[in-house]
């Protein structure tokens, strides 16, 4: 079993109290009678230090990584026409179930390997409905709010995702503190990507003109960014709640939990519009579309692992703007891959999301190891 993969190693010793890290000899032993400011201690703080960089460093890989893969994967599900009809596979609350059973099922796995004795990890179930049920608004708003408005500006609202998650964790953890360097970070990011958006220009079709349907659409937007605003934070509070009382929360707990109780809800969805024959009746017709929805599983599942781990032990702001970067990133691999062009505007804005750390840093609060 892969050593990163054990949350001893690395998703609670790396980040937890300097204690907890191996301290080198030099000289003192470990009764701690012989602490020195700067001596062990000292280098003991330094290589936690590092241990957290390295870490969040590896996470944000990962995150890139595997949601690029299953943004292909996505596209080619949805995307592909299927059989001698061209079908098109347009079944979302069962897309949400499948990603939703995979993640669960690997995340339990991950909790049994590594010695876990409590696949709720002692939380009140009421807890991880609340976390389960906002994950799930976010998904399926978000879809929906496709119904109503172009995809650019679907994407153009949903960047600036930072914001709610950053007055969630507020609202919700009462300890954490809003920093001038945490509020120039989100506005450089957001503000980044909007003109990234804004740019491009408009396409013929693609007006913005504000009436009934695309205030219908906004609507189910911002519905989706309240619940992003919720789960990610909320699931900062389970944590420093269990933490309080000795319990030990993992990356894994998350990933389980939330996606066990968002498939719950799916499922029943799925029952009650009847949606599972349609699909059933969909994969008899056309077999091919059964090796996309691994792809699609597989892909959610890995890209999960990776996401969890880094809002367990860096929180939700992190992880948040952590994919709205990689959304950016993904955009310029296309750039360059099919020989697209940017024009200036665009560029200031790919310069002002990835100078938003760099200056927040020159900042008041811009020094704190965690980004919560």
């Amino acid at each position: 079993w892969p050593r990163w993969l054990e949350p001893k190693f690395c998703w609670t010793s790396a980040f937890s109290s300097v204690r907890e890290l191996p301290l080198p000899a030099m000289g003192s032993d470990n009764s701690g009678k012989d602490k020195k400011p700067n001596g062990t201690n000292g280098t003991a703080a330094e290589a936690g230090k590092g241990n957290d960089t390295s870490m969040l460093i590896f996470l944000m890989v990962g995150v890139w990584v595997t949601f690029t893969v299953f943004g292909w994967a996505t596209e080619a599900l949805t995307s592909t026409p299927y059989g001698e009809k061209k079908e098109k596979f347009s079944f979302t609350w069962s897309l949400v179930l499948l990603q939703s059973v995979g993640n669960a099922f690997v995340a339990a796995i991950c909790l049994l390997v590594t010695g876990s004795k409590s696949l709720t990890g002692g939380v009140p179930p009421l807890d991880w409905i609340i976390a389960g049920g906002a994950y799930l608004g976010a998904h399926k708003f978000g879809l929906l709010s496709l119904h109503y408005i172009i995809f650019p500006m679907q994407v153009l609202v949903k960047s600036c995702k930072a914001i709610p998650v950053m007055f969630g964790e507020v609202i919700f953890e009462h300890h954490v503190k809003l920093t001038l360097a945490k509020i120039v970070s989100v506005a450089m990011l957001c503000a980044g990507v909007v003109t990234f958006t804004f740019g491009k220009g408009s396409k013929k079709g693609e007006a913005f003109e504000l009436d009934d349907k695309m205030i219908k659409g906004l609507c189910f937007v911002l519905l989706a960014l309240f619940c992003d605003g919720v789960y990610g934070p909320y699931q900062n509070k389970i944590k420093t709640k269990a933490k309080a009382v000795g319990v030990s929360i993992t990356g894994y707990h998350n990933m389980f939990n939330m996606n066990l109780w968002q498939g719950v809800f799916a499922l029943g969805f799925c029952l009650y519009s009847g949606e599972l024959p349609k699909v059933m009746e969909f994969v008899t017709r056309n077999p091919a579309v059964f090796t996309d929805l691994v792809k699609f599983g597989v892909a959610m599942a890995m890209g999960n692992i990776f996401i969890f781990q880094m809002q367990s032990s860096f929180g939700a702001l992190t992880v948040t703007k952590t994919t709205t970067v990689r959304k950016l990133i993904s955009v310029l691999f296309s750039v360059y891959y099919f020989g697209h062009s940017l024009q200036p505007m665009q560029w200031a804005g790919v310069a002002m999301v990835f100078a938003s750390e760099p200056v927040a840093k020159l900042l008041p609060g811009g020094d704190k190891a965690k980004a919560h």
